[in-house]
């Protein structure tokens, strides 16, 4: 039976969280988190791994088992709690919003799925990029380099790049357009089509993404609902999956469409 000095401690959400934050703001305990999820470590050899006294060291381990995100075991070992690891494992996300907080002060991150909005430090390793003609320039590059499939949601007719879609369909290389349906009856859709071509229309676009099999484009809805030309680029395999779930949970939730 739990006490209920037990019991009242773990109704403070608030000030629990408060603690796990300041926890995690530390620079020094999140490397000893990311250390020890590698491998157990002792006191004096984890004091090598960062270049820290060993006082300094100890009193940061002590607040770290205090918030039983480690604990020391009887050979002397340190090791990340399962609790720790799972904390560690939902860090990507708060760390990819403060990096780019401001994209997110002006950018409309609440009309993703909620799974995709827990799951943003999947883009970590992406780049940001803000001047329009260089995205519009490197969006042209991923389509023509395209070997096996391009796959575009977006509530714009992406007429510019209608040409190298065309050149890339005729190589073989498999379309997929989820489009906004404010676009139905747009004349540039039929610059680019065949067999190669499906197409599918949604009321509401969450955000738009280009993505090939070789690299990804992410760009988020300005808070004005105004599309924002501030874009995320990447390789990374990570990015590129979700970067394609993201358009597959859309796609099929839409209703093929044949211009």
């Amino acid at each position: 039976m739990l006490c209920t000095a037990c019991l009242e401690k773990s109704a403070q959400p608030d000030e629990r969280a408060d603690e796990l934050y300041f926890q995690l703001a530390s620079t020094d305990r999140r490397r000893i988190l990311s250390e020890l999820q590698k491998e157990n470590l002792k006191l004096n050899v984890m004091s090598r791994k960062l270049g820290m006294t060993a006082t300094e060291t100890l009193r940061q381990l002590q607040r770290l088992s205090d918030s039983v995100l480690i604990q020391k075991q009887p050979d002397g070992t340190y090791i990340i709690t399962n609790y720790g690891k799972l904390i560690l494992e939902l860090s990507p996300a708060l760390d990819f919003a403060l990096k780019y907080k401001e994209y997110f002060l002006e950018h409309d991150y609440a009309r993703l799925p909620s799974s995709f909005i827990r799951r943003l430090g999947e883009l970590s390793k992406a780049t940001l990029k803000t001047e329009l003609a260089e995205n519009v320039n490197r969006l042209e590059e991923m389509i023509r380099k395209s070997e096996d499939f391009v796959w575009s949601m977006t509530d714009q007719s992406m007429a510019v790049h209608s040409n190298a879609m065309a050149e890339r369909i005729q190589k073989g290389v498999r379309f997929r357009s989820l489009i906004h349906k404010r676009l139905i009856g747009s004349p540039e859709l039929h610059n680019y089509s065949g067999k190669n071509v499906e197409r599918r229309v949604l009321p509401d676009i969450p955000g738009i993404v280009v993505l090939s099999e070789k690299e990804a484009f992410v760009s988020l809805y300005k808070l004005d609902g105004q599309i924002g030309y501030s874009a995320f680029f990447g390789s990374d395999p990570t990015f590129l999956r979700w970067a394609g779930e993201l358009f597959m949970n859309e796609w099929e939730k839409a209703k093929p469409w044949y211009p």
